[in-house]
């Protein structure tokens, strides 16, 4: 096992614990900035007012380095036996992100470089991409007779002698980085059949594969086949499970038993790129959504929202709130798309208002530019048919024994607003606006029932309702069933329009087009 310090950082929800010693260190420079107490501490010398206006320009986060992460570091450098007065020397390692500098620890050991100080950490990329093998021989970076591409290889102790080829690379030419993707590429293929096309995919979208260790890709694989139980075709599809840091992937299985009331190995399996994310914050997100009441479906249709930092998904949820769109939309399941496609949302509405038009709808705010460029520049106004069934069903709640699934109720709706001609061209929020209206007035299923009606702005129903046009002599009020009255309203509003289905105009501003089939 890698002594890492990453174990360090996750534990206990990503605080850090040091020993009784390290505490004590701290508590002799917490009174003033970390990294200028902890330089007098180590070399007994302050900094001068020079050397810091330096150190400032050259290291411009420096200052910024809490007690934590500089210990952090310091547990991290003393792995390669980089001592603190040498770490004093090359300040630039306590601006590093501490993983990152691990894995650069990691590579030069594993590549066997005769020592791993501060200094080539730091300048890892030139050594490691580009300069050559013989350049570092020559500095004495590596030893002479260091056959690199072999030492590599056996590395795989799970990979057969058979199947391994040597490429025997020239030294005046060849850099490590070339040997270790030539070599990881071999292995991929070997290993998942991975195409040469598909590894240069990797590369090019998940720029961490090319400077994590090997025993990390390994080890990374042998938990997605082993514990999280991918299959080899689902690996090969998701870069982000071959390059996800393997002790974030275990922390992450042993704290994180559910999501969205799913296994999370089947979260991880849907979206692999989670494992982005530590434990303590996907933790921290599935909070926030408890708390804002999202449930687990809505949580099911949009499990990328796990891959968010949680402090950027509570202000997005926040913001959301006071935006009267998000009110209507808020019933959709798909609804998380609009936290994750915030920025994106707020552009097109403003569009939106610009072309003025009304019947947006939640595809329309987060689909591809395509769809939404066409809808903005077509002539008319027309909304996505699907998620006004979406918005009737699920804000209308039926009983539980009443046997029908969500998809059959969206069925039934959509066939009973496809007889409206005008059914398109209906603003979302004319809808939600009547669905609170009757609610509160009408049994659910019977509104469902009689969901045409929910087409016509509320001031329609509500002056129909009082009209004397209501007042047939041949008619005993008290005997109409809810469905009954419904009716009768319908049938009222369309009188005046001949039963056009020109009523749904009425104090609308959109313009009336030719209705087309969903």
């Amino acid at each position: 096992m890698r002594l890492c310090i990453k174990r360090l950082r996750f534990l206990s929800g990503g605080s850090l614990h040091f020993s009784h010693t390290s505490q004590v260190k701290r508590r002799q420079y917490s009174h003033g900035i970390p990294f200028l107490d902890f330089y007098k501490t180590t070399t007994g010398t302050t900094i001068s007012e020079d050397h810091l206006t330096v150190l400032k320009k050259k290291h411009p986060h420096i200052m910024e380095v809490t007690h934590d992460s500089l210990q952090c570091t310091l547990q991290i450098l003393q792995k390669f036996g980089i001592t603190a007065e040498e770490a004093c020397c090359h300040p630039h390692v306590f601006s590093m992100n501490p993983i990152t500098m691990e894995n650069y620890g990691d590579i030069l050991r594993e590549c066997q470089f005769i020592t791993v100080s501060a200094k080539h950490i730091i300048k890892y990329h030139t050594f490691i991409r580009n300069r050559t093998i013989a350049w570092l021989k020559k500095e004495g970076l590596l030893s002479e007779d260091i056959q690199l591409e072999q030492v590599l290889l056996d590395k795989f102790q799970e990979w057969p002698e058979s199947s391994k080829t040597l490429q025997k690379f020239c030294d005046t030419n060849t850099s490590v980085l070339t040997i270790r993707m030539n070599i990881l590429e071999k292995f991929l293929n070997w290993k998942l059949a991975v195409s040469s096309e598909e590894f240069r995919k990797y590369c090019r979208n998940y720029l961490p594969l090319q400077h994590k260790p090997m025993s990390d890709i390994q080890e990374a694989i042998r938990i997605a086949e082993n514990e999280i139980k991918f299959d080899k075709a689902g690996i090969r599809r998701n870069g982000f499970v071959i390059s996800a840091d393997p002790l974030h992937t275990k922390l992450i299985l042993e704290n994180v038993r559910t999501l969205a009331g799913m296994d999370i190995r089947d979260v991880l399996k849907i979206e692999p790129a989670i494992l982005k994310n530590n434990y303590n914050s996907i933790i921290q997100v599935r909070n926030i959504l408890e708390e804002y009441r999202i449930s687990n479906e809505t949580q099911r249709k949009c499990l990328k929202v796990y891959c968010m930092r949680p402090e950027t998904v509570r202000e997005r949820l926040d913001d959301l709130r006071s935006l009267k769109e998000y009110k209507v939309l808020s019933t959709n399941p798909r609804m998380l798309l609009l936290v994750i496609h915030k920025k994106k949302m707020l552009n097109r509405l403003t569009k939106i208002e610009t072309a003025k038009k009304q019947c947006f709808s939640l595809n329309h705010l987060v689909s591809s530019s395509k769809v939404f460029n066409n809808y903005i520049n077509s002539f008319g106004d027309k909304v996505c048919g699907r998620d006004i069934a979406i918005l009737i069903t699920s804000s209308l709640k039926l009983p539980a024994h009443n046997g029908r699934g969500q998809a059959a109720r969206i069925t039934a709706v959509l066939n009973q607003l496809r007889r409206h001609k005008y059914w398109l061209h209906v603003a979302m929020s004319v809808i939600d606006e009547n669905i609170q209206f009757l609610r509160n007035k009408f049994d659910h299923q019977i509104i469902m029932n009689n969901c045409v009606i929910l087409l016509y702005p509320v001031g329609q129903e509500v002056n129909d309702e009082q009209n004397d046009e209501l007042n047939y002599s041949n008619v005993r009020y008290d005997c109409l069933t809810d469905a009954q009255i419904l009716s009768l309203v319908l049938y009222t509003i369309e009188k005046k329009y001949h039963f056009s289905g020109d009523g749904i105009w009425c104090r609308q501003d959109g313009l009336k087009v030719e209705s087309q089939k969903n």
